[in-house]
């Protein structure tokens, strides 16, 4: 049962089950019916009232629901692992801002904005260049976006909403058609400052959007909301090192971790841009380019001043998963003017183009490098 569609649960119910009422309670369902069809010409804002809850839980069609007691963390943990085992093949986690979604897996990423195509897309954190020209989004663009509450993308027109609750938090609900056809709705949080909006063009697809919608503080690739600050690693965490390598050569696994580039983080605004976790040959191969990597940083040109940057400043984060499970933290800087390269607390190796592309291709993002540092192709 969605979260959210408690009305719809209600109506359904009485649809498939009104006829298996007994006669003592024949008035009562006519009652409901009446005031179900007399709620359809209004603003549906307004939930069921008592009568239609008592005399469905009598009939034992529906359990008794209740919005004063929230799911606890035990609850919320138990509904999340039905939610992943439900989850189909051909589907998949997106995330940002401390947000994540499920989208179908054949959708793209940030393909949004300038010169974009008119196939299905998520657009993660104000990704895709919405501003840098005027291309015009299809009527059969199927998209979702997770922005700031700030950059909500805006629909069209106003769609009927309901106040409903995302893991403990007040949030507002939309849904509904669009004059060229496609089904839409949003999400919005206000307390934690993000929003989902959704366009395509089955109302199924829009609903399972929206009804993924759930608040993290780790997402799916292991990445944290907020920018970790990062200190010495310990001797232990070492043990790549001690092997020569600079993070295991066979891990099981790297989550790459996009963060605002440091230099022009907003203060407070440090929050994750998006996360994705690399697994087979995928993760091997970006291993062995990291292992790859000249020892060192990267040089700056002579004459320019640089300030050392705060150690929890970075603009990514790697999250190496060796076979005996330890995880090396690399850190990332390509902006700036001082210690771009790579790091894991205990040795630093040289960023080059190259490299830097393998790691933040398969975000999807954009990203720049400083013009005051030597970074080799």
């Amino acid at each position: 049962m969605s979260r959210y569609d408690v009305e719809d649960l209600v109506r359904d119910a009485f649809q498939g089950h009104g006829s298996e009422m007994d006669a003592s309670q024949r008035g009562l369902v006519d009652a409901v019916w009446t005031r179900v069809r007399r709620r359809r010409r209004q603003a549906r804002t307004v939930a069921l009232g008592a009568t239609a809850t008592a005399v469905l839980t009598a009939a034992g069609l529906v359990p008794v629901l209740t919005r004063d007691h929230p799911p606890g963390p035990a609850q919320v943990a138990e509904r999340r692992a039905a939610e992943d085992r439900a989850a189909t093949a051909d589907w998949r986690w997106e995330s940002a801002l401390g947000a994540e979604i499920r989208v179908p897996d054949s959708w793209g990423v940030n393909d949004y904005g300038c010169l974009m195509t008119d196939k299905p897309s998520v657009v993660r954190a104000g990704g895709g260049s919405r501003f840098a020209c005027l291309t015009p989004e299809a009527a059969t663009k199927e998209v979702a976006f997770l922005s700031t509450r700030a950059e909500h993308h805006q629909l069209p027109v106003a769609l009927p909403g309901r106040p409903v609750t995302v893991d403990g938090e007040p949030a507002v609900r939309t849904e509904g058609r669009l004059p060229d056809g496609r089904w839409a709705g949003s999400v919005a949080v206000d307390s934690r400052q993000v929003a989902l909006t959704v366009r395509t063009l089955d109302r199924d697809t829009t609903r399972r959007i929206l009804d993924s919608f759930r608040l993290v503080e780790i997402d799916h690739a292991g990445c944290a909301t907020r920018r970790p600050t990062l200190g010495p690693v310990s001797e232990t965490e070492r043990a790549p090192a001690a092997r020569g390598s600079f993070v295991s050569a066979a891990p099981t696994s790297i989550g790459i971790c996009r963060y605002p580039q440091w230099e022009h983080t907003v203060p407070g605004e440090d929050r994750l841009l998006g996360g994705v976790r690399l697994t087979g040959v995928e993760a091997t191969g970006l291993a062995a380019a990291l292992n790859a990597a000249r020892p060192g940083g990267n040089v700056t040109h002579r004459g320019v001043s640089c300030v050392r940057p705060d150690p929890g400043q970075y603009d990514a984060l790697l999250l190496v998963t060796g076979p005996d499970g330890k995880v090396t933290r690399v850190r990332l800087r390509s902006s700036g003017c001082a210690e771009i390269g790579l790091d894991d607390g205990a040795r630093r190796v040289q960023l080059t183009i190259t490299l830097l592309n393998q790691i933040m291709r398969p975000l999807h993002d954009g990203y720049g490098v400083s013009t005051d540092v030597d970074i080799p192709r």
